[in-house]
């Protein structure tokens, strides 16, 4: 027998979490100031270049054993030539987007060296210690700004108490550090059997390989989806990183439909906006309309989020504690 708890059990509501996220930046508009600013320093700022730090390991590869035969000399050519020019136009700055959390950017996908004033500075860095100390440094900046991004829209969502501010940034700024160390981690070990399937399947028919390594894709990111919510438990719930995860991953499970149909309208917009953002050339400052649009777009797509995951939590609570209380009901 259905209970009144279950007939009034009401699932997350796409529209409204979008609605709610909307509303959320247009009633606190500073909320986009940080990827406004990561923007406008991509854009006007200076830049790192790394072209010649790489440049000898390009060159290096024609004597590596077995690709210095006539065979491969054309291929080779190739791919030496679509990496040096990757790297001509790589500014190690871009690096201050830091994933899975970090601040948004447009200029992250366009071409750098050059804006409305002309080509901003330019460092060359050349050593080891300049490369990644300055990697380093970069993904230090852009997690601990993320972190502040995320922390700032979090609290406009679920209003809490300010009296640890700073402990607070501090918990979660760990915790979004270890989050991509995790996953790394987790990629490594999924990608042990899946290279040692793709190399066997290169042996017996390319082909093959490549419809496989489609397959393993899509199945990369189904398994990696149940922790989508993951920085949602960390910044709403305050949860460390694994209690974060195994509340992503129930609530993923128990809204599968409706979480999968959030996130490609997610998807959509962004795609779709960022499509008419990234329109004018970075020497045009148009582009400013891009940067602001893409801002505010994003960041109310955030708070989208954060809505859809206290909605889905809820429900997700909901119906376990049904289960549960029926389970108790239950005749022995």
């Amino acid at each position: 027998m259905n209970t009144s708890s279950d007939i009034k059990l009401e699932k997350p509501k796409i529209i409204q979490a979008l609605l709610s996220g909307f509303n959320t930046i247009a009633s606190k508009p500073y909320l986009i100031l940080l990827p406004v600013i990561l923007d406008l320093f991509l854009w006007l700022g200076p830049a790192w270049r790394v072209d010649e730090f790489f440049r000898p390991f390009l060159q290096g590869l024609a004597g590596l054993p077995g690709l210095d035969s006539p065979e491969y000399a054309g291929l080779l050519e190739s791919y030496q030539t679509l990496w040096q020019d990757v790297l001509e136009n790589f500014n190690l700055a871009i690096t201050l987007r830091t994933l899975p959390i970090g601040v948004p950017s447009l200029m992250v996908s366009k071409s750098p060296f050059l804006n409305p004033l002309g080509r901003p500075p330019i460092f060359s860095l050349d050593t080891n210690l300049q490369v990644f100390g300055f990697w380093a440094l970069f993904l230090m900046v852009g997690f601990f700004f993320g972190n502040v991004y995320f922390q700032n829209i979090s609290r406009q969502v679920i209003e809490t108490e300010n009296k640890d501010d700073l402990k607070s940034l501090f918990r979660s700024f760990l915790q979004i550090i270890l989050m991509p160390v995790l996953l790394l981690i987790i990629l490594v070990i999924l990608s042990i059997p899946v290279m040692f399937l793709i190399t066997l399947m290169t042996l017996i028919s390319p082909g093959i390989s490549q419809f496989i390594m489609m397959i393993v894709g899509v199945v990369v990111m189904w398994i990696l989806m149940p922790l989508i919510f993951t920085p949602h438990g960390v910044f709403l719930f305050k949860q460390n990183l694994i209690a974060a995860m195994i509340t992503s991953i129930s609530v993923v499970r128990v809204s599968m439909g409706k979480t999968a149909w959030f996130l490609l309208v997610s998807f959509v917009l962004l795609e779709g906006m960022d499509y008419l953002w990234r329109t004018p050339a970075v020497d045009n400052w148009f582009l400013i309309v891009g940067i602001l649009g893409h801002a505010f777009i994003v960041s109310a797509v955030i708070a989208s989020s954060f809505h859809y995951f206290i909605d889905a939590t809820k429900f997700t609570q909901t119906l376990m504690n049904n289960k549960l209380k029926s389970n108790k009901e239950a005749p022995l």
